[in-house]
């Protein structure tokens, strides 16, 4: 450290409990911070994807601002288009469309508005739940941390000053 002191070693329970919250906040940010893009015609589509495996789905939810005319296409990782579909909606309407993959893969999508405007949410769902082993790992790490923190604790030498009675 500066000015020559010292800093003391981190103990492993609060590294294991600052990992077990960084894990927990990280999956919050991870399935509860999802926002839909905007797309409009005067723009590029919006084109993304997403590594899929068998049973897995992706659902569009595409929210019109005004009157507007809208394609999803998906290909797969042959660039072979496994789903094309075109929209017409009013303003304020709103289309879904679903897709599962029938094999794994990675599956790019591309959402484009050839006139008006709107909003793009796409949900992606898993038939395992991976996605969620985040949450118990990191409420293993914080109890882990919490009970070498305790036993740290009962080990600790204790540090007293004896004052003689008469």
């Amino acid at each position: 450290m500066a000015g020559g002191g010292s800093a003391p070693a981190m103990k492993m329970s609060d590294v294991f409990i600052l990992l077990g919250v960084t894990f927990l906040l990280g999956g919050l940010f991870i399935h509860g911070f999802v926002s839909p893009i905007g797309v409009d015609s005067e723009n590029e589509p919006y084109t993304n994807g997403a590594s899929l495996l068998k049973g897995d789905s992706m659902q569009f939810t595409i929210d019109a601002t005004d009157q507007s005319t809208f394609s999803v296409e998906i290909t797969d990782e042959e660039s072979v288009v496994v789903l094309m579909e075109t929209f017409v909606a009013a303003g304020g309407e709103s289309q879904s469309v679903d897709f599962e993959a029938d094999e794994k893969g990675f599956y790019s999508y591309s959402v484009e508005f050839t006139e008006g405007s709107g909003e793009v949410l796409v949900d992606v769902d898993r038939k395992l739940v991976i996605d969620f082993i985040i949450y118990p790992l990191g409420a293993i790490c914080i109890v882990f941390g919490m009970a070498k923190r305790r036993d740290e604790q009962s080990k600790e030498t204790l540090d007293a000053v004896l004052i003689e009675s008469d």
